[in-house]
């Protein structure tokens, strides 16, 4: 049983075929399939049950997944410490596109002699990454923590806030003692879908409480970057994360009567068998 042999069996089992796991590794699916012979060989077992093109995981093959995915945590690890010094890390990071707006730059910034490889996911996928050994860290809110498993480890991050915001055109952008009555005069641009699981949970799902107050709602849509711009020409209100407030220079709304702002605590999750310089980055990170 060898390493590469490892790789590959691990490239199959998320793959699910040869031909894409061998697009994947640039390689061929033809060398795929003697590598995976020669390792169910090694083992004396079978670790796939073929399903018509399909290649799925057996018993055999569920059991060892986790366990090559700690020995090649294991083999980076020991060649980043025996490796040339100069040697360039690369490290896999999953995250939903709302997070990546504020941490690619600062986590990027801790990040000396490391490429960071963003994969955009929603935060359960980008949990499934990680744990099928696609991807090293996966940024998340900690509303996956039912989907956490012994393997991994978390560390908090800090919180990001929805509030209400507007462009500095808007006819709310300097009025002060605002209520909800101000705010029902003038149209709201909204998501359907929750920006960090992906869940389409109505058009309430901003922060907005509904149950409480009416409004006017012109816009539905579910990107952020198309929000911040309806919202910077003064066309729009719209709950926003705190840190695209500050980097779309919007103003954010005071509301007398506004009960509450929707914050989401954050968190960076990465696998225990991790390599050490992936440990490190994510301890600076986190304090």
């Amino acid at each position: 049983m060898e390493i590469v042999e490892l790789n590959r069996f691990i490239a199959i089992a998320n793959a699910r075929t040869l031909q894409s796991a061998a697009i994947k590794l640039h390689t061929t699916p033809g060398a795929l399939s003697k590598s995976l012979k020669k390792l169910e060989s090694s083992l004396g077992v079978l670790l796939f049950d073929r399903i018509g093109k399909q290649l799925v995981l057996n018993e055999n093959g569920a059991r060892l997944l986790p366990e090559a995915i700690k020995i090649l945590d294991l083999t980076r690890n020991i060649e980043s410490i025996l490796g040339p010094e100069q040697n360039t890390f690369c490290c896999r990071i999953s995250a939903p596109a709302i997070l990546q707006y504020q941490w690619v730059t600062l986590i990027g910034s801790h990040a000396s002699g490391i490429q960071m490889n963003y994969e955009t996911d929603f935060e359960v996928a980008a949990l499934d990454k990680l744990k099928r050994g696609l991807v090293d860290v996966a940024l998340t809110t900690h509303l996956v923590k039912p989907y956490l498993t012994e393997e991994l480890e978390v560390h908090s991050l800090g919180q990001l806030t929805l509030e209400l915001a507007v462009g500095d055109t808007h006819p709310l952008a300097h009025k002060v003692n605002l209520t909800h009555e101000d705010l029902a005069r003038f149209p709201f641009a909204v998501p359907e879908a929750s920006p960090f699981c992906g869940e389409v949970r109505g058009i309430g799902c901003d922060g907005w409480p509904s149950a409480n107050f009416n409004r006017d709602i012109k816009w539905v849509l579910n990107d952020y970057a198309a929000l911040c711009e309806l919202v910077r020409c003064g066309a729009a209100i719209a709950y926003l994360p705190d840190y695209m407030i500050s980097a779309w220079q919007l103003t954010k709304l005071s509301v007398a009567d506004e009960p509450r702002h929707n914050t989401e605590q954050l968190c960076l999750i990465l696998r225990r068998s991790a390599p050490v310089w992936i440990k490190e980055l994510v301890k600076t990170l986190t304090g």
